[in-house]
């Protein structure tokens, strides 16, 4: 038993319909909250890594080769990589102003498909310098191990 309604076909939905319907419900309710736990994931992998970083580089008496172009270039980028990835994770934490309308669904829509454009971009920001930042300290430690 089909009903004609502006060119779509409806009938009741089944129970498995109304299941993936209500894990998708679930999966748009639950996003922001998703992409804020890997951004907090991403900041503490980032505090544990600049400490390693830290380590490699910091001696009581400074070594000759840090001193030398390659160990510099490669170590301030990874740096930098760090700090970009521990910035733009916070931009997806912490809280923002937010004018939230009252009473209009389309605003209220809007809003919050900014909010998960806002948080996934940086979130993607994150993982990427994370990921340069990672990269930089791999091959600084392999600099430190081959040096001639």
């Amino acid at each position: 038993m089909s009903e004609k309604k502006n060119n779509t076909t409806t009938s009741p939905l089944s129970a498995e319909d109304k299941a993936l319907i209500d894990f998708f419900a679930g999966l748009r309710r639950n996003s922001l909250d998703t992409l804020e736990a890997a951004a907090r994931q991403l900041i503490g992998l980032v505090t544990t890594l600049l400490g390693l970083f830290f380590g490699v580089l910091a001696f009581k008496d400074e070594p000759a080769y840090l001193n030398t172009l390659t160990i510099q270039v490669i170590g301030t980028l990874s740096a930098l990589g760090y700090l970009v990835t521990l910035f733009t994770a916070l931009a997806v934490v912490l809280p923002r102003e937010l004018n939230i309308p009252q009473y209009d669904l389309t605003a209220m829509r809007e809003l919050l498909a900014d909010l998960y454009k806002h948080k996934s971009r940086y979130l993607n920001m994150a993982q990427f310098s994370f990921a340069f930042g990672t990269l930089a300290l791999f091959a600084l430690i392999l600099a430190l191990l081959y040096r001639s």
